[in-house]
Parts: C-alpha cells; structure tokens; sequence
C-alpha cells in the first residue's frame, strides 16, 4: 500500500514536513555563548557542535537522499510508548503519522528516541542498535525483500536528519525546567542533556557513515563532502 490519490489519508513528506518546521533555536548553532552554557559545555561531546552544524548544512541532501530510497509503508512515530508487548506478542499504536517513508526510516526514528525521551540508557544504543537492524533486515528477508542491504543500511543513517532541528532547541531551552514526556514529572537537566548529547553523538556517526554510503550506491556526494 502506498500514499496517493488512492489513500489520502496516508501522510506522504513526513520526514520532510517535521524537519523543516521545527525552527526554534536556529540561530544558536553559531552562538557561541550558546554553547558555553554549563550544561552544554558539559555533557555535549566534543566536536558535536561541528557535526550538528554539518548535518544542518547538509539537511537538503539528507532529506533528497531519504526520499530516493525504496519506499515502503511505514508508521512514522514508532518509538517505546507505541509499543505493548505481553513478552511473547507486541502491539503497535498510534497510527496517525503513517505513510510513505523510505526503507529502514522507521529504525531510524525508533533508535533514538528509545534513548531521548528516557527509556533507555545512552550506553546501551549501540548495542540495541544492532540488534534491531539486525532483525530488521531478518524481518526484510523473512518477508521476500532481495534487494541491496546497503539501502537499508543508508535508511537508517540518513534518517539522523529528522533530529536535525533538536540540537538547536537544547541550545534554546538549557535554562527551562525539564519535565519528563508528556508533562510527567520532572526530569533532572544534568541527565536528560547528557543522555541527549551521546545520542545526538551517535546521530553524528549515523551521518558520517550516510555520507559515505549514498555515492557508492550512485547518490551525489553530500555538499559538504565524505
């Protein structure tokens, strides 16, 4: 099933519509008194500043990569509070963003926010993002998909763009009070901006690794460079 005239209401742009209209805290990327702030020169890795600001140079090409991938049906909002598991079966909610979307983009959504909203400790992405594309390509197989893993691959990496806009905004709200996702309590600063910071990090290597990737299988090369 794909977006279109025949399902219309079936999100198509996802990715590129939630990107590009979060616009809070732009102009603190180059700020440099943006980035003394306590809690960012502390738990905000070094060299992440160069990084985001690439990734925001290179958004367009992220988002033109994203939507030349093979397409599939794709939720679009999958993270740990849309999923229901009895530990033998897992149910899936909140289908409002569905649509088309790029192979491997719902794993890129997945990942991250496992780590940004707190239900899982930034120590532990690298492992359980393995695991997950691992069975995400089994699940591909399993299915009858026989084409070139390494779109898939470049899926999940490229997909670091959606979060293109949340370095910007921690910039931006470094002295408001954390609550917890939904309003739910308050969350302690020191924790939520550096678990942010080693996930942005790792979003960093996701990009990096989706600049080498795309020329190889016959994308341009991003205006920045490998």
């Amino acid at each position: 099933m794909e977006a279109g005239e025949d399902h219309p209401w079936l999100s198509q742009h996802f990715l590129r519509d939630y990107t590009t209209g979060k616009t809070t805290g732009q102009d603190l990327l180059d700020d440099d008194e943006a980035w003394r702030h306590p809690l960012v020169r502390e738990h905000f890795p070094a060299g992440l500043r160069a990084d985001m600001v690439r990734l925001r140079h290179d958004r367009e090409w992220f988002l033109t990569v994203m939507k030349s991938l093979p397409r599939t049906f794709s939720h679009l909002d999958q993270w740990p509070a849309n999923v229901r598991s009895d530990g033998r079966d897992s149910v899936l909610f909140d289908w409002a963003f569905a649509g088309d979307g790029a192979l491997g983009e719902d794993l890129g959504n997945y990942l991250p926010d496992c780590v940004f909203d707190l239900f899982v400790p930034a120590a532990d992405l690298p492992g359980l993002a393995k695991a997950a594309y691992d069975a995400y390509v089994l699940g591909l197989r399993e299915s009858g998909w026989h084409g070139d893993e390494r779109l898939v691959r470049l899926g999940v990496c490229a997909s670091a763009v959606k979060y293109d806009w949340l370095t910007a905004l921690m910039l931006a709200r470094a002295d408001d009070e954390h609550v917890g996702y939904g309003g739910q309590g308050a969350v302690s600063a020191e924790l939520r901006y550096r678990e942010r910071g080693v996930t942005l990090a790792f979003l960093a290597e996701w990009a990096a690794e989706a600049r080498l990737l795309a020329p190889q299988l016959g994308f341009p090369e991003a205006p920045s460079g490998r």
